[in-house]
């Protein structure tokens, strides 16, 4: 995320609204030296170079007028209405833009955690998919059945689809782990693990039924 710097309004600029808004409320008239440098400094808690800077902006604006040893005067009252009135706009638009910014911050906050999330769900289905294959299939053998009277060695059943023969029901007994001489017979309901595919391919390969 990119670093995003929110340039904040320094203490002289602060100081030039604060002065104009008095030039504009009519608190300094047209014609009256404002106070001092160094009262003013006293006033805001700053040094007399930040009143300096600020009284400057005020003279480049025309609101005040600056003279050697005389201090500042005001000029004109209109001219700080329109300052006071530019700043506010412009300080709207710089609050509006760290509350986008700050919305825009928390959304990739929120995608950051739904990404996480994400990750989370996909390591767990990992788990899940491996787990599966270890829960048996079950498939009945049929009078077309390739598999009826052959061995178990003999039908290959893991080199033909990849699965591996687990069990075998038969008249209504289970026989679990089944000898690979154990010949298989019709209705017999064989049961294996092994992935998706497997349990197509054996349906397909020794027409099993479904």
């Amino acid at each position: 995320m990119p670093n995003r710097k929110i340039v904040k309004t320094a203490k002289f600029q602060k100081i030039a609204v604060e002065v104009a808004k008095k030039i504009a409320i009519g608190e300094y008239p047209v014609g009256e030296k404002i106070k001092s440098r160094s009262t003013l400094a006293s006033t805001f808690s700053v040094s007399p170079e930040t009143t300096r800077r600020a009284l400057n902006i005020l003279a480049d604006l025309h609101i005040v007028s600056l003279k050697h040893g005389s201090g500042a005067v005001v000029l004109s009252k209109e001219k700080a209405i329109e300052f006071v009135e530019e700043f506010d706009s412009t300080n709207d638009a710089e609050t509006q833009k760290e509350r986008i910014l700050k919305k825009i911050d928390e959304q990739e906050k929120s995608l950051l955690e739904l990404k996480g999330l994400v990750s989370v769900y996909l390591e767990q289905t990992k788990l899940v998919t491996k787990k599966y294959p270890l829960d048996p299939y079950g498939l009945r053998l049929t009078a077309d059945s390739e598999l009826i009277g052959m061995q178990i060695q003999e039908a290959q059943i893991w080199h033909k689809t990849g699965a591996v023969l687990v069990a075998i029901e038969r008249n209504n007994e289970l026989l679990l782990a089944p000898s690979p001489y154990q010949k298989l017979q019709k209705d017999d309901l064989i049961y294996f693990i092994g992935e998706e595919a497997s349990y197509n391919r054996m349906a397909d390969v020794f027409h099993l039924k479904k």
